[in-house]
């Protein structure tokens, strides 16, 4: 009968705990860790895979978007050289298709664009409030669907609501002049003389000598000039 000895003792095969226990080791812990690690190994083996699998989905998904954003640009470079009969229903296409991308935001203004072409002015303000809705304050986007809207509520005779999108795009950086001389063609375009020029008068009192409004100052100030002739 044979048996085993410190000197003939059978070797076996490395189990994972371990491998586990030398690794431990070898970071040379606090008993009270590698006593906490042993007791819950199944549970620290089922968080490390759950964070792994996270970890690839994530990276997949990444993957995913990117060849989404990528297809949605061309698809939209490809649109925009496309005549009239079709352009629309390859935008539309692209909003359906890459909702989550900014190349579906982009036909979505384009398709508004062209419903103010055409005159479709009801068409246009739906899609332009829509894009208002969605775009945030800081977004590079948001004084243009503003405007979009603004002139779409011109477009349709609608003064008020036009005179509100306006009142909020002259507070957007670089689009003050527009807001003011906006504001000031719709008093104009209703009779209101004294009201045009009042508006108009605003913007130059508060560009005051800021020489980055020097132009748009002047191009005011002969505005103001006109319709002073005309009072």
């Amino acid at each position: 009968m044979s048996t085993e000895s410190a000197f003939n003792k059978r070797l076996r095969e490395e189990t994972t705990m371990d491998q586990v226990e030398g690794l431990l080791e070898h970071f040379n812990l606090p008993p009270k860790t590698i006593t906490f690690i042993r007791k819950n190994q199944r549970i620290i083996q089922v968080l490390l895979a759950v964070v792994i699998v996270a970890v690839v989905a994530w990276s997949l998904y990444g993957s995913y978007m990117e060849k989404q954003r990528e297809e949605a640009a061309t698809a939209l470079s490809l649109a925009m050289e496309k005549d009239a009969d079709t352009q629309v229903a390859a935008l539309s296409e692209i909003v359906e298709k890459y909702s989550r991308t900014s190349s579906s935001i982009w036909a979505e203004v384009e398709l508004a664009h062209l419903d103010m072409k055409n005159s479709n002015f009801a068409g246009a303000i739906e899609k332009y409030a829509a894009l208002v809705q969605k775009t945030d304050s800081d977004n590079p986007l948001k004084p243009l669907v503003i405007y979009g809207l603004a002139q779409a509520y011109e477009g349709d005779k609608k003064y008020s609501e036009a005179e509100t999108q306006y009142d909020l795009l002259k507070d957007f950086k670089g689009f003050e002049s527009i807001g003011y001389i906006s504001l000031g063609r719709l008093e104009e375009t209703q009779g209101h003389i004294d009201k045009a020029i009042a508006v108009l008068n605003n913007f130059v009192l508060s560009a005051g000598d800021d020489p980055a409004f020097a132009q748009s100052r002047s191009e005011i100030e002969n505005k103001i000039a006109r319709l002073k002739a005309i009072q």
